[in-house]
């Protein structure tokens, strides 16, 4: 994943390029499925420096977090994460997609546990 690579440079300054254009769509505006994929990721990240990874991140976010603590997340990031995964389940093509595929209740699980994860950092 582009992403993924563009993390390891850029750290939190990639994070907020990606949720800050999220938190600025218009209300008819619809990420695709690449924007969705990125948002997702941006959160996950926004998780785990905050101490609420997901059972299992690449390699590359995990040396990045061990490399760089203690991480002090700021809070805008996090809402900026919930309001984006929002906009991923709602108002993107990424539910369509995985909704064809078998793996749509798993797909479903992960994102509503991302969301969990994100409302229980103490902001």
């Amino acid at each position: 994943m582009d992403w993924l690579y563009d993390f390891e440079a850029n750290d939190f300054r990639l994070i907020d390029r990606t949720l800050a254009g999220v938190a600025s769509m218009q209300e008819v505006d619809e990420l695709d499925a690449e924007e969705a994929c990125e948002v997702l990721a941006a959160a996950e990240c926004v998780a785990a420096a905050a101490g609420f990874p997901a059972a299992t991140l690449p390699d590359e976010v995990t040396t990045w977090l061990s490399a760089n603590q203690p991480i002090q997340v700021n809070p805008l990031y996090v809402q900026m994460a919930l309001t984006a995964v929002g906009h991923v389940r709602t108002r993107s093509e990424l539910p369509e997609l995985w909704a064809e595929t078998e793996e749509f209740a798993r797909w479903e699980t992960a994102v509503a546990d991302l969301q969990t994860r994100l409302r229980n950092i103490e902001l």
